[in-house]
Formats: C-alpha cells, sequence, structure tokens
C-alpha cells in the first residue's frame, strides 16, 4: 500500500488536497452535509429503518464465502456499508476511502474510536437523536481519489461504492482504477443513479448499455445488472424524500 502523506487526527491523507479543493468540495461544510449524512447512515431509528437497505439487499448475495480477504469501499461517507462488511467479515482488512476529510473524521470518530453522536434534526421535524458508536478493530479510513488509488495491484477481493460514479471528474479512470486494485475474480459492486453533471458523461455512459460496453472493454465480467433499483432517501418529517432510480451491478475481474 502506498504510503500517506500526512495523518490529520487519525486520518491518512494519501492526496495532498489543496485549500481550494477543500473550499470547493460540499461534503467539507461541516454542520450542513455531515450532519445530514450522519442522520442518514447511523440514525435508523429516525427513519424506522435503514433507508438506503435496497443498496446492501442488492450487494449481499455477491459476498465472498471466504473470511479473510480485502475489502474496499470508495467515497464511503461516514462509513455504513464498509462499517457494515467490516462487521460481516471480522477477519478481514477492511478500508474506507473517501476524498471529504470532514466525513472521514466523523467514520472514524464513530466506527473505530466508538464514540457516540447526537443528531439535531428538530430543524426537519425529526427531534434529536441519539447514535451509539462502535469500535472496529479491522476497519480503516483514509482520504484520497477515486481515479488514484493507494492500494496494490490486485490486492483487493471486494470493492464496492454507491453514489459516486457520476460524481467523478474522469469516470473511466476511476473504473480502470478499480480494476487495477481487484485481485483476479475479485468483485466490484457499484450503486449510482448515474445523475452525471456534465454533457459529455451523458453521451459517454448513457442509456446504462454503453457504461456496459465501457466495462467490459476495461476487462470486466457482468455478473448482474439491475436498472431500476429504487433508493428513497428522506428529508425531513413530513415524509418528503428523494427518489433515486439507481443502476446496480456487480462485475468481476
Amino acid at each position: 500500500m502506498q504510503a500517506f502523506l500526512y495523518n490529520r487526527k487519525g486520518i491518512p491523507f494519501f492526496h495532498q488536497k489543496t485549500a481550494l479543493e477543500f473550499q470547493q468540495d460540499i461534503y467539507e461544510r461541516y454542520h450542513e452535509m455531515v450532519v445530514r449524512q450522519s442522520a442518514l447512515h447511523t440514525a435508523d431509528q429516525l427513519w424506522g429503518g435503514y433507508p438506503f437497505q435496497p443498496i446492501f439487499d442488492f450487494a449481499e448475495k455477491h459476498y465472498s464465502e471466504a473470511r479473510e480477504i480485502n475489502i474496499l469501499e470508495i467515497g464511503c461517507g461516514v462509513g455504513r456499508w464498509i462499517a457494515t462488511l467490516a462487521k460481516h467479515y471480522p477477519k478481514s482488512t477492511c478500508w474506507g476511502i473517501d476524498y471529504s476529510y470532514q466525513m472521514l473524521k466523523r467514520a472514524n470518530e464513530f466506527w473505530v474510536k466508538g464514540q457516540n453522536i447526537s443528531i439535531d434534526w428538530t430543524a426537519k421535524g425529526l427531534g434529536q437523536q441519539f447514535s451509539t458508536g462502535e469500535k472496529l478493530n479491522n476497519l480503516k479510513f483514509g482520504l484520497a481519489k477515486a481515479e488514484q488509488l493507494p492500494f496494490e495491484d490486485n490486492s483487493q477481493k471486494i470493492v464496492v461504492t454507491s453514489f459516486l460514479l457520476d460524481r467523478l471528474e474522469n469516470p473511466i479512470k476511476g473504473l480502470k482504477e478499480m480494476y487495477r486494485v481487484l485481485k483476479p475474480t475479485g468483485k466490484l459492486i457499484v450503486i449510482s443513479p448515474l445523475n452525471f453533471k456534465k454533457a459529455e458523461h451523458w453521451k459517454l455512459y448513457y442509456p446504462p448499455s454503453q457504461l456496459s460496453t465501457v466495462l467490459k472493454e476495461i476487462g470486466f465480467k457482468v455478473l448482474d445488472w439491475n436498472e431500476d433499483l429504487i433508493v428513497n432517501e428522506p428529508l425531513d418529517g413530513r415524509g418528503n424524500l428523494l427518489r433515486w432510480k439507481c443502476l446496480g451491478f456487480v462485475v468481476e475481474k
């Protein structure tokens, strides 16, 4: 694994994130984005269940039967998915990589240090929620870009990512990096609404059949493909929500 550049409060930086990059990254706005992501991914009681459970339901049938493996989540946010995998595979080495320091700091505090958090969403009509942290010894978090992963070739048995592919500056480069770090027969599990922000990305990767062609050209073998995976993201106590129509796919190296 690549050596980190420096460490900030337990988070190794594998990318030299500039002051301008911090300023432009909306996920570095602690009070707005981190609190929201913490509520969505650690406070199930607010919603009567985990809002993003459809992702887990789609993915879990493709998990490895081996118990001591390397697992990587790219774009881990506050760490719910990779923490779930770390608990499912307690003898495995699990890494969560993200581009946002504030998200990683919260993830590390909650899932590695075991710190409890209090989420105040009274402004959204949901009141205040207390969430109990966990200490997962086989889980680490680090700051890096998806297009430049700090892992060796053929090192990961499972790579997962959700709500990230359509946000990458260069999705093809990101997918090639995921291919590079996967072991032979390793699996990549991706969930994305394909809500691209650039016209060129719509031309290259939509409809989803074009993305399928890209994956095969990289060298992936498609194992599962669902273009109608629905994820309902709650917004407030009224029951308003965002309805994400996602593409879920599993490919093998």
